[in-house]
């Protein structure tokens, strides 16, 4: 079977009004994209008739047009796959809708836009199915924009065994300059969702300021299924992106998930633990926990205990309430934490380990008090303490989506993220990042025993440890921070959510095997 050859079509943003020559400049970019080999041609969201809907009388005309026959006869007419991003009138309700063509015209796939960014919800309704499509080059999902920011819309796709992601996006950006826009899910949100779930994922953007308040970043691209970007384009200009996807080339073993202790994720919302703690107000004092991240390498046990010891007492008296340490290679964690716990007596420090556990690894937290508890447990639930709600995950568990989304909904404020360090930096630090934001909470991240950083609920990096030598560093948690789940306007991550569509996540009826 050959290559499939992807053409990313990338136009300038025009308002509601100018949706005709909206429809004309975009097929005449996919001219270009079928010229220069295209199989399948990929316009962004909203093309038909913009992405803001505002403007009154001046809009109305486009209610009345039906720009499918047109896509249709423009895919059979060409030969080519054809998947647009178009504003769809369902049932009497509007919806921000994709649709793939195939090359006889056929409508293969129709998907609905579910995570409704600031003003979507004043137009659209959200969709709550996540389709795949068998094509001659393998199984295809679709996804609109925002919807790359919910790693179970993704995570579904590929369970029901898409080997390609579309993603039709409208991405916004801020700056002054606009060869150098940019947006989080470019940067590390859209390549974590490639290397998480082993997928391709072509992505088409728009240049330009629509409305005179949205201005969108370009940035179309390529990603493989190891998260590197193929190819990509400009965020200033117009453009076309022909680039080759090999569905069927080998893809990287993705973790075993362990859905049998994801069930949260298909709860009511409104008994969450995440839900709930954001009308939990919090006293000044409660709030703000200083963090410490400890980086450090160790020659044996009692190299390690000893420079755990200095870094624990530097940083209680440098005012941090919550310090991780580095993992250790040797002897039971638990009873490591034990030993330490001794030095932080008359202190309110919480501290949080990782080590051998038997057979197993394990992360332990504990105080003065001795241990307060054990991660892994048969569930994926936060720990209560002086610091606030923490959760941790080891390994393989933090590049799968859902452990870390099972944690944030139980309400968790900070999780700590050993990772083994078996998979490449660049491409797990982007992963890190994204758990953070996915889930709006604070993560504290290690790369095996040589990277250590903090990210922040909008997924900026707050502190990162130099590359060599032993460190610590410290950023201030602001737990409210982590409690408030709305990112813009009318877009919150927990009361967003469409649990009764995220059954597939959960199923336990052998449909998805090969990702167990």
């Amino acid at each position: 079977m050959k290559a499939l050859k992807i053409g990313c079509v990338q136009p300038h943003a025009l308002d509601v009004p100018g949706w005709k020559e909206a429809l004309e400049r975009g097929l005449e970019l996919a001219d270009k994209a079928v010229a220069g080999g295209a199989d399948l041609v990929l316009l962004p969201e909203a093309l038909f008739p913009a992405y803001y809907l505002g403007g009154g009388d001046s809009a109305a005309s486009w209610r009345k047009a039906d720009p499918r026959p047109v896509f249709s006869g423009y895919a059979a007419g060409k030969g080519i796959y054809l998947a647009a991003g178009l504003v769809l009138q369902d049932g009497g309700a509007l919806y921000n809708g994709a649709i793939l063509w195939g090359p006889d015209g056929r409508e293969l796939l129709r998907t609905f836009k579910s995570n409704l960014w600031h003003f979507d919800g004043r137009y659209v309704l959200p969709g709550s199915s996540f389709p795949v499509a068998d094509t001659e080059f393998g199984p295809v999902g679709m996804m609109v924009c925002a919807d790359g920011r919910i790693p179970e819309i993704s995570r579904i796709l590929a369970l029901k065994g898409a080997k390609l992601i579309l993603d039709l996006t409208n991405l916004t950006s801020t700056g002054r300059n606009r060869d150098t826009l940019s947006n989080p899910q470019l940067e590390y949100m859209l390549p974590a969702r490639a290397a998480e779930n082993g997928v391709w994922i072509a992505v088409a953007d728009k240049v330009g300021l629509e409305a005179e308040t949205v201005l969108n970043c370009g940035g179309s691209r390529l990603i493989d299924p190891l998260g590197n970007v193929v190819a990509s384009l400009g965020s200033s200009a117009e453009g076309i992106l022909v680039a080759e996807a090999d569905l069927e080339a080998p893809r990287p073993t993705m973790p075993v998930r362990s859905r049998k202790r994801y069930s949260i994720l298909t709860a009511d919302t409104v008994s969450t633990g995440a839900y709930l703690a954001q009308f939990d107000p919090l006293s000044p004092a409660g709030d703000e926990v200083f963090a410490a991240l400890c980086r450090f390498s160790a020659s044996g046990m009692e190299d390690y205990l000893e420079k755990a010891a200095r870094f624990l007492v530097r940083a209680a008296d440098q005012g941090n309430r919550l310090v991780c340490l580095p993992p250790m290679k040797t002897e039971m964690c638990s009873g490591a934490a034990e030993k330490l716990s001794g030095l932080l007596a008359g202190s309110d420090v919480v501290a949080v380990a990782n080590g051998p556990a038997g057979e197993g690894r394990e992360t332990v937290v504990f105080s003065a008090d001795g241990v307060l508890g054990r991660f892994p447990g048969d569930q994926f639930e936060p720990l209560d303490t002086p610091a606030g709600r923490i959760g941790a995950v080891w390994g393989d568990e933090g590049w799968n989506p859902e452990p870390v989304r099972c944690l944030m909904l139980g309400g968790a404020e900070v999780a700590v993220w050993y990772g083994d360090g078996k998979r490449p930096r660049e491409i797990s630090v982007k992963v890190a990042r994204t758990r953070a934001a996915e889930n709006r909470i604070f993560l504290l991240y290690f790369h095996g025993g040589e990277d250590a950083l903090v990210a922040a609920p909008s997924g900026a990096v707050l502190a990162e440890a130099l590359d060599e030598g032993d460190q610590a560093v410290s950023a201030m948690i602001r737990r409210s921070e982590s409690r408030g789940k709305t990112v813009v306007p009318g877009t919150n991550i927990v009361s967003g959510r469409l649990p009764s569509a995220y059954g597939d996540l959960v199923a336990d009826d052998g449909r998805f095997g090969s990702h167990e």
